[in-house]
């Protein structure tokens, strides 16, 4: 096929509209903005122009005026994730609804790349969609964007102290569940293999559960909860460490699908059998984890709700120019799916959950918790 000439480009404009039209510039301007004061027949006689000139408007050159760039800066851990590419997709469709585009950056759970992203997209876009790194222990990066006015919304981990909108988990209520689920299926010697201490997603896990122990009766036993990481070669390391205890457990809370997904492969390396001898469970919702031999209990999955409600925020926020100073948490509650990786043989295939929680607002700023 030939090439076009270069040359013979031609970039259609509002002056050869006006031109063809017989009308002045700014008018075709405010015609195709829909401006009131613009009669309705010229507005359409503008637009058929355009149409059967294929203008296309300058999107540069609009941001520039606006001051805008129709971009979403996305930070996530890692991208190949289900988690991450669910909240993804949940993110770009709202985006493209409302005419943003999304540019991403993976932190790769890294707290000096997660820096370096934040800084990579604090001058190129409108707003910020993050997800702390398991390593971050420090957020003056995530503060300076919010001094400069970026709007900036968390997701699935967020830092505790600084006013931003929030999208997470009902991490303690699906914690509980979890558990529940193991001890009514007869399992009592249930270890958690999380990830960093000095998450909050990991502190409130860690408490639904110690509540279901508590609530059954059973004891809390420190070492058996081990804090890593949440990837593979973390759960790993955990499940070794948690083998070589005198009084081994018998049933596993996998803090993230790829912990749970180590655990199946380790258990099977020294012919461990789940779930005849170790039951196991994850707070995560892979749908590879359904097709395993033993399919492994979860969750059913909200990353696309959860990213397209952060979307949802970011942009809201973006246009609103930071007349609402109420920030937002948004709790997704999630049903667990049980499969046969958390069912004894004498164990009950359902679940009745004793959980209750509480509302209480945050002691810090002015925001407002919902839950649903």
């Amino acid at each position: 096929m030939p090439r076009l000439d270069p040359s013979r480009r031609t970039t259609v404009t509002i002056y050869d509209i006006a031109k063809k039209l017989s009308i002045s510039a700014s008018t075709v301007s405010r015609a195709l903005r829909n401006h009131p004061d613009i009669r309705p027949e010229t507005v359409e006689a503008v637009k058929d122009m355009a149409k059967k000139l294929n203008y296309q408007p300058n999107t540069i050159a609009q941001s520039l005026r606006e001051r805008r760039t129709k971009l979403l800066g996305v930070i996530v851990p890692e991208i190949q994730q289900h988690l991450y590419g669910s909240v993804l997709n949940g993110i770009e469709e709202v985006a493209f609804r409302k005419g943003y585009q999304v540019l991403v950056s993976k932190s790769g759970e890294s707290y000096e790349r997660e820096l370096m992203q934040t800084y990579a997209l604090s001058n190129q876009v409108d707003g910020v969609i993050a997800c702390l790194s398991q390593h971050t222990h420090k957020i003056d990066h995530f503060r300076q964007l919010k001094n400069q006015g970026l709007p900036l919304v968390f997701f699935d981990r967020a830092p505790e102290r600084l006013a931003a909108h929030r999208v997470l988990f009902d991490n303690e209520a699906g914690s509980f569940a979890l558990t529940e689920n193991l001890i009514r299926s007869g399992f009592t010697r249930i270890a958690y293999l999380s990830g960093p201490e000095q998450l909050a997603v990991c502190q409130e896990r860690l408490s639904g559960y110690q509540k279901a122990l508590e609530r059954y009766n059973l004891p809390f036993d420190q070492d058996l909860v081990i804090h890593t990481g949440f990837g593979y070669q973390d759960g790993r390391i955990g499940f070794t460490r948690l083998m070589k205890l005198e009084n081994r457990p018998d049933a596993i809370f996998a803090a993230s699908d790829q912990i749970a997904t180590a655990v199946v492969v380790e258990a099977r390396r020294i012919d461990l059998e789940i779930p005849h001898h170790l039951g196991l469970v994850a707070f995560g919702s892979d749908p590879v984890h359904a097709l395993l031999h033993p399919a492994i209990t979860g969750l059913h999955p909200k990353g696309y709700e959860m990213g397209s409600t952060a979307a949802q925020l970011c942009i809201q926020e973006i246009e609103q120019a930071g007349k609402n100073k109420r920030f937002r948490t948004e709790r997704l509650t999630t049903e667990i799916i049980i499969r046969h990786s958390s069912i004894k043989a004498s164990g009950e295939d359902s679940v009745v959950s004793a959980y209750s929680r509480f509302h209480k607002r945050d002691g810090f700023g002015d925001e407002v918790i919902y839950m649903y």
